[in-house]
């Protein structure tokens, strides 16, 4: 059994929830992924994953045999990185995380580093703050963008980086009657909203500045997609409320109209955060200084507002 490949395999299977799937992703027959988690089961004496018609989850003893698959896969990766790169010309995958509202922003990050250093290959994927910060604690993500002052965020051993004060931005389908003037929160509590739902991070702070300001909201419309609730703004049916570089990516075709949102003027620290201590890889230290520097901050101050 090679326990490197077998690893791999587990980690593809939590990914697309899915044996056959799985299989593909890792250029291997369905039979061959089962047996080698069933010898890996063998191995270690303990039941790693549910078994029912279809893919039913890890157990807890699975979960904790993934978080080290993560570890020992980023070890290998980290290591073939330091081999065949040089500390100015990093190659490989980098791979980052974002929360939905900071994906324009994730976006043009990956782009602008990958123009600096040719050999880096970026990964850009879409998470909530929770799958966030399990990728972060587990290694499976390089670079994270997401709520910096989250508590959990907090606690975890990672390096934040400060990036930029969210701000909040009622949209709509222009009118006949355009307005650029801010908008006050109270009145937009009055609009036919189309929001995230409730368990997404993004929907908690509405909801709060909302409650803290005693202002009830009842929306008209809910979506668990940025993209989805986009697409209902631009039927001129629902408004909606997002945050700046959203609002300011959804203003590109200029059929929307975009008002910042006062009476108060909320906001919400995101960041950069990188796993911290000296274990850091040579595409991860690359990703960390450039983060730092001139250019991206001028680059972040263009998207980040509308």
């Amino acid at each position: 059994m090679n326990i490197i490949d077998t690893f791999r395999y587990l980690v593809a299977l939590e990914e697309h929830k899915h044996f056959s799937r799985a299989a593909q992703a890792c250029h291997i027959t369905q039979p061959a992924l089962s047996n080698a988690l069933k010898s890996l089961e063998e191995e270690m004496g303990l039941k790693i994953v549910n078994r029912g018609r279809n893919y039913e989850g890890l157990t807890e003893e699975g979960e904790r045999v993934l978080s080290s698959a993560y570890q020992v896969l980023h070890e290998l990766d980290r290591l073939k990185m330091e081999i065949v790169s040089k500390k100015e010309s990093p190659t490989g995958n980098v791979i980052i995380g974002s929360i939905p509202s900071a994906l324009p922003v994730a976006s043009s990050f990956a782009a602008s580093i990958c123009s600096l250093h040719k050999g880096l290959k970026p990964v850009v994927r879409s998470m909530t703050s929770h799958d966030l910060e399990l990728c972060l604690e587990n290694l499976s993500v390089d670079v994270a963008f997401g709520y910096s002052e989250r508590p959990e965020i907090q606690s975890q051993e990672v390096e934040i980086i400060p990036q930029y004060e969210e701000k909040y931005f009622f949209l709509t389908k222009k009118k006949n009657e355009f307005y650029e003037e801010p908008l006050t929160w109270s009145d937009a509590s009055k609009k036919d909203l189309c929001l995230l739902t409730p368990e997404m991070h993004n929907r908690k702070l509405i909801d709060i500045f909302f409650a803290k300001n005693n202002i009830k909201i009842n929306p008209v419309m809910q979506t668990d997609s940025i993209f989805s609730l986009l697409l209902t703004v631009y039927t001129g049916q629902l408004s909606t409320i997002l945050s700046g570089p959203t609002a300011n990516f959804a203003k590109i075709n200029g059929e929307l109209e975009i008002r910042e949102l006062v009476e108060p003027a909320e906001t919400t620290a995101i960041g950069i955060m990188i796993p911290a201590g000296n274990r850091l890889s040579i595409v991860q230290n690359a990703a960390k200084t450039f983060s730092k520097s001139q250019g991206w901050k001028k680059i972040l101050n263009d998207i980040s507002i509308p």
